[in-house]
């Protein structure tokens, strides 16, 4: 490599960004009102346990951690499997249950922990129960009872008002533009718009320009492999 390419490559550092996880960064729309003023207008549970379904990136998470901060909730993810409670002493949110992460006995006693506790339990999932590939009948039949909370896909409205966020996130300036320029040309799925506000940032760190259409082009051309 000559030098003068080594010098016409930028050094890119992965710097950390916070993303805003509060009540008021919440972007909600039709899609998932139901579920928002459910968890986080409600006072008290009509039933023990409740399940939170919805394809990545669509916020799910986001508005669990809201209910589990609201009610001081326990957390439990697959990143610490060996924090599985032996008892439940109180609310409890469990994130990705449909991964089984927990395995099926765990998740059957928890299940009835709740039940006779009456103790708030709200899983989170990426989709429905039929198709999590269980094996015991047991623990199918206590998730039925769990109130389902649907995340609908979102609307052109909601994907802007997610763009909005995340450049804010990382305190990216953009022409008001760019955001119906992209959502004119990608496909409605939120995980999109994570993928690209990543690309365009990451492209304009290294080539040290500000984010443009044609390099919103690039980046949408590289997502889908044009």
């Amino acid at each position: 490599m000559t030098v003068q390419k080594a010098q016409a490559q930028q050094l890119v550092l992965d710097l950390p960004f916070d993303t805003a996880l509060g009540e008021d960064d919440f972007v909600v729309s039709s899609g998932n009102l139901k579920a928002y003023e459910y968890l986080i207008g409600m006072r008290e549970w009509p039933g023990p346990t409740a399940l939170l379904i919805g394809p990545q990136k669509s916020g799910k998470t986001h508005l669990a951690s809201i209910w589990a901060s609201q009610a001081g909730a326990e957390v439990l993810t697959a990143n610490k499997p060996d924090a599985w409670p032996q008892m439940m002493h109180g609310p409890i949110l469990v994130e990705d249950c449909h991964r089984l992460w927990m395995g099926e006995t765990p998740l059957f006693n928890l299940l009835n922990q709740a039940m006779r506790s009456q103790l708030p339990l709200l899983m989170t999932a990426d989709r429905p129960i039929d198709q999590w590939g269980l094996q015991t009948q047991d623990v199918r039949s206590r998730l039925r009872l769990a109130l389902n909370l649907e995340i609908a896909p979102l609307d052109d409205a909601h994907l802007a008002q997610l763009f909005v966020k995340l450049f804010d996130d990382r305190q990216l300036q953009i022409d008001p533009g760019l955001i119906p320029y992209l959502l004119s040309r990608m496909e409605r799925a939120p995980a999109h718009v994570v993928s690209l506000v990543e690309m365009m940032d990451q492209m304009s760190l290294e080539r040290k320009r500000p984010i443009s259409k044609r390099l919103a082009g690039e980046a949408l051309a590289k997502l889908y492999n044009q």
